[in-house]
């Protein structure tokens, strides 16, 4: 092999399980006209996987941190491997992965495996399995920073306040599920619509987040090259270097559709991402029922929700499908 060849940087290959691969290619059309309220043909199919559910939600519990310098995950189990997905890193050299980073499946109506369906008998409360983000696997510093970095970039894009929201605090979350893993964010960019003072932005959120934070309480603009566009300021601001997570949750469809799209069409835009987060509103799913019927604009059905978390996937992008 030659020296140019094996000066070639890793690349990222994706690797979806053969569950998450079966929902993709033919479960998702089967379902995506299911009666949002009942989604039988959908839990049938969930609660048949249940040996598969449980060794999933085993390894994100084996996988949380348990303490402030924990420093790297554990692997998989050998129970955990057939069932999880994975993002596989390359040699150029040798077409050998020096690296296999688990990530949650995409099955279901991507949420909590659990959620919704009655055939579960979960410690939590089956609705309220529709909120929780127990089924979730950020990446720790280890994944994070194969390679040197310089910084980690949060942009949040429907914000909240810091210790509320809607749908619960998600600012905080992810600066607390990320720092236990190692990753403390330099920067912090969040957009939030909803009109508040300075005084009740700011009166809970910690003093050393008030120093990294820039916080528009404007809505974003889907223009592109637009000021209060967020992939404006994230191309200004973030180098291939970084390591840049992103949430989507702005509860206007139109508008994160638009943004959706701008960072699928633009390879120089979505290199610079590497971990995503969106809750993508479609019809037709249980949560069409707990309440994304109103004011939801958009012809989506699961099958799009499947080909959009896909795409990004093989991007090399950790893409989530959040709550």
């Amino acid at each position: 092999m030659s020296a140019s060849r094996c000066a070639l940087p890793p690349t990222v290959e994706y690797r979806p399980s053969s569950w998450e691969a079966e929902w993709s290619a033919t479960l998702a059309r089967r379902v995506q006209y299911d009666n949002p309220r009942n989604w039988t043909r959908g839990c049938a199919l969930m609660a048949s996987e249940s040996a598969a559910i449980t060794a999933w939600l085993a390894f994100v519990r084996q996988r949380r941190p348990t303490y402030r310098r924990a420093t790297k995950p554990p692997e998989p189990p050998e129970e955990a491997k057939e069932i999880l997905s994975f993002h596989a890193t390359i040699n150029a050299c040798t077409g050998r992965p020096v690296a296999l980073d688990p990530i949650e499946p995409l099955v279901g109506f991507l949420r909590h495996p659990e959620a919704h369906c009655r055939q579960f008998p979960s410690a939590t409360p089956w609705v309220r399995n529709v909120q929780s983000k127990d089924y979730l696997i950020p990446a720790w510093h280890s994944e994070a920073w194969p390679h040197e970095r310089t910084s980690a970039l949060f942009f949040d894009l429907g914000a909240s306040l810091y210790h509320s929201g809607s749908g619960g605090a998600s600012m905080s979350w992810f600066v607390n599920q990320y720092r236990m893993r190692g990753i403390h964010f330099d920067r912090i960019y969040a957009w939030e619509a909803k009109l508040h003072t300075d005084a009740t932005i700011y009166e809970t959120m910690p003093a050393p987040i008030t120093d990294i934070i820039s916080y528009y309480n404007l809505p974003v603009n889907t223009t592109p090259g637009e000021k209060h566009n967020p992939w404006r300021t994230l191309r200004a601001v973030a180098r291939q270097t970084d390591f840049v997570v992103v949430k989507i949750d702005i509860d206007n469809t139109p508008v994160e559709e638009a943004l959706i799209d701008e960072l699928l069409a633009d390879r120089a835009l979505s290199v610079l991402v590497d971990e995503f987060y969106f809750e993508h509103h479609v019809r037709n799913t249980p949560m069409w029922h707990y309440g994304w019927s109103g004011g939801t604009v958009t012809t989506h059905t699961l099958v799009h929700s499947y080909d959009l978390f896909g795409k990004l996937r093989r991007l090399g992008i950790r893409a989530h499908s959040w709550v």
